[in-house]
């Protein structure tokens, strides 16, 4: 009997030994809410841990982030068995039906298995359509889910082509958070952005009814809006590593817990944007002031000019002012600085450019009106005018007229001596520009090169990106706050993932970000 019960016990082993060594496709749950994780794990047994990665086909579905790896090794018996696995996040793409699968695994020398497919169901997100935090949370305490959103707020819902409108985002918490961070950047394909500062803003506490939660502003972003009709600003998502606690009786609930991921989004945002109204055409839309510099003229040169235009508009798309009246010479045009104040509520930019007169006889001269016309959504049209400077000039030729022509219309043979200097001069400024345009070309090519093998590389697209992150040692919230070029280029690539293609804006972004990785 004795040796009966041992062949059993050792039947009953072998049988436990060998399910549990067989590759196999799991889910940490079938049924999920719109904003949760979803934790994949895929297992390899035996000779298909030779496998190096593992391809997760998915419906409704995406991946979030680089896989997690694992490995082990025993000896069972005196047989040495080896498992592996992989561990993969995945977030739902909309309410309904969503399909983890089939995986098809493939080992170099011919072994071939299927893993089954697992259906998984997606609730609907019943706070999704809302930027009410009062109602975000009586919705989120209704369906038992932690108290953890976010909401975008704008300081206007209707503006004029053009004009500045403030979008913050705040995150609310009344849970035990253990960390956080900003998944996925707001699109804006519809707005011109800046990023607006939130160096000095502090947690505050507040109460909704009988739950404090704590409040914290994470974004601002100052958006001109770039056509007509309604513009949507997309939501910001974050995700989060949450504290439930196990209650399991006895007083020592308190004290035990488990670290679940979890994802927030507010909202989607419109805007109302209307045309400028009908009338004379405007060059900036916004409050502006311009100043002019004084007039100078110095050895016989060019007579120049500095004007400037500034305040609470996008002054990067503003043509340069225009003469109000009929000018006696040519003007050649010199961009000067652009700086951007990026304020807690507002970003104010400066222009600047130089006007180059070049008068067509000597004698007094006299400069018109500069003017430019901008709209402003409080005082509608207006023309801002510098005043008419006179001053005593010698006549100036303007480079590209510089050489004359004869009779027949021709132009004029050059004459040695000077010419010939300046000739030299030329093919030497020429050659200097082919040394400096060169290594450019080389390290844009470069660079191009660069984008479209990452981007052949097989594999989803994010995964490879936190790969590259993972390798330069750059944590990705840090990267999507970081206020630099840097920081700009990866929330830029950032937006444009959410398309469902990849195409050249893709590129050329992804182009931008790999520049500043060594």
């Amino acid at each position: 009997m004795q040796k009966g019960l041992r062949l059993l016990f050792l039947h009953f082993a072998f049988c436990i030994l060998h399910s549990a060594a067989a590759n196999e496709l799991t889910v940490d749950r079938t049924t999920l809410n719109a904003d949760d994780t979803l934790t994949i794990t895929v297992s390899l047994d035996g000779s298909f841990t030779s496998i190096d990665s593992v391809n997760v086909p998915l419906q409704n579905l995406k991946i979030v982030g680089a896989p997690a790896y694992s490995s082990q090794i025993a000896w069972v018996n005196g047989t040495l068995t080896q498992r592996k696995s992989y561990q993969y996040q995945a977030r739902p793409v909309g309410p309904g039906n969503a399909l983890v699968g089939p995986v098809v695994l493939e080992t170099r020398d011919g072994q071939r298995d299927t893993l089954s497919p697992i259906a998984v169901q997606v609730l609907p997100d019943t706070t999704g359509g809302s930027n009410d935090p009062q109602q975000i949370l009586r919705e989120l305490l209704a369906t038992h889910r932690d108290a953890f959103f976010i909401v975008c707020e704008t300081d206007r819902k209707t503006a004029v082509v053009g004009e500045e409108v403030v979008a913050t985002w705040t995150l609310y918490n009344g849970t035990s958070v253990e960390q956080w961070e900003i998944a996925n950047v707001p699109r804006r394909d519809d707005f011109w952005s800046e990023q607006l500062g939130i160096g000095g803003e502090r947690p505050e506490t507040m109460m909704f009814g009988q739950v404090p939660l704590q409040k914290l502003v994470i974004m601002r972003l100052a958006l001109f809006p770039l056509h007509s009709g309604p513009v949507t600003i997309g939501p910001l998502e974050v995700r989060a590593e949450v504290m439930r606690r196990n209650d399991f009786g006895g007083g020592f609930g308190m004290f035990e817990g488990s670290v679940v991921d979890i994802t927030r989004h507010n909202a989607p945002v419109t805007i109302d944007v209307q045309p400028v109204p009908a009338g004379p055409a405007v060059d900036v839309v916004g409050d502006i002031a311009m100043n002019c510099g004084k007039a100078t003229q110095a050895n016989g040169g060019p007579v120049v000019m500095n004007v400037t235009l500034s305040g609470r508009a996008n002054l990067r798309t503003a043509p340069v002012p225009w003469w109000a009246g009929e000018l006696d010479g040519s003007t050649q045009v010199e961009e000067g600085r652009l700086n951007v104040v990026r304020g807690a509520d507002a970003a104010t930019m400066t222009r600047e450019w130089k006007l180059l007169v070049f008068p067509s006889r000597a004698g007094t001269f006299t400069l018109p009106p500069l003017a430019t016309r901008p709209f402003s959504p409080t005082g509608g049209r207006q023309e801002l005018r510098c005043n008419a400077q006179t001053l005593q000039v010698t006549a100036a030729s303007h480079p590209e007229r510089s050489r004359g022509t004869r009779g027949d219309g021709r132009l004029a043979p050059s004459r040695p001596g000077p010419s010939t200097t300046l000739g030299m001069t030329v093919i030497a400024l020429l050659v200097v520009a082919i040394f400096i345009a060169v290594p450019r070309i080389r390290r844009a090519s470069a660079r191009k090169k660069r984008a479209r093998d990452f981007l052949r590389r097989p594999g989803d697209l994010r995964v490879k990106l936190h790969a590259v992150l993972a390798a330069h040692h750059l944590d990705e919230a840090a990267l999507l706050r970081e206020q630099s070029d840097r920081g700009d280029a990866y929330r830029s690539l950032q937006s444009r993932l959410d398309f469902e293609n990849i195409d050249e804006e893709v590129e050329f972004r992804l182009r931008d970000f790999l520049q500043f990785l060594k």
